[in-house]
């Protein structure tokens, strides 16, 4: 919103005036003048973007999903805080250990939901319930949700149950 504090093209300049209670004034001053670091949350919905990636055949074997993640800002942030993203420590075989582990765990959870087929312990392929939640950007568990729950003799207040519980809605 302060960006827009001005007009654009006429002003050279802009003013915001933050006007609250005195107890929060120290706390506006320290996060105007000392940013907190902003952190990455990809490990968050990694799983989303992973089933993405496999669709589009970006990502086609686990080694192909550790080099997409070597270009992430939670690649970046993983060195600078490694802490937060709870790693024994920053050297190339921590971290490397560490991405390991989040591909493994990804892979195996979309598998178990039947988004994508891991072949040979080492290649990926795409699924029909995969290729359908990355082209309607429907959340795997949401996709699984459906394929389970969902048959023909499935009636209207069984269908707004079901849509009802879709991960999507939980935030």
């Amino acid at each position: 919103m302060v960006g827009h504090a001005n007009r654009p093209l006429q002003d050279d300049e802009g003013r915001c005036v933050i006007m609250c209670q005195g107890s929060k004034k120290d706390f506006f001053k320290k996060f105007l003048y000392e940013p907190l670091p902003v952190e990455s949350h990809l490990d968050h919905c990694m799983h989303d973007h992973f089933n993405a990636e496999i669709v589009t055949k970006t990502i086609e074997n686990k080694q192909d999903a550790v080099d997409y993640l070597t270009w992430t800002f939670l690649y970046r942030r993983m060195t600078q805080n490694p802490n937060y993203y709870n790693l024994q420590g920053v050297s190339h075989r921590h971290l490397s250990d560490h991405l390991s582990e989040l591909v493994e765990q990804t892979l195996s959870d979309l598998e178990q939901s039947k988004c994508i087929s891991i072949e040979d312990e080492m290649d990926v392929a795409p699924l029909n319930l995969g290729m359908i939640a990355a082209y309607y950007y429907i959340n795997y568990t949401t996709i699984e949700l459906f394929s389970m729950s969902l048959n023909a003799k499935t009636k209207v207040r069984g269908l707004i149950e079901i849509i009802s519980n879709a991960a999507e809605y939980e935030n």
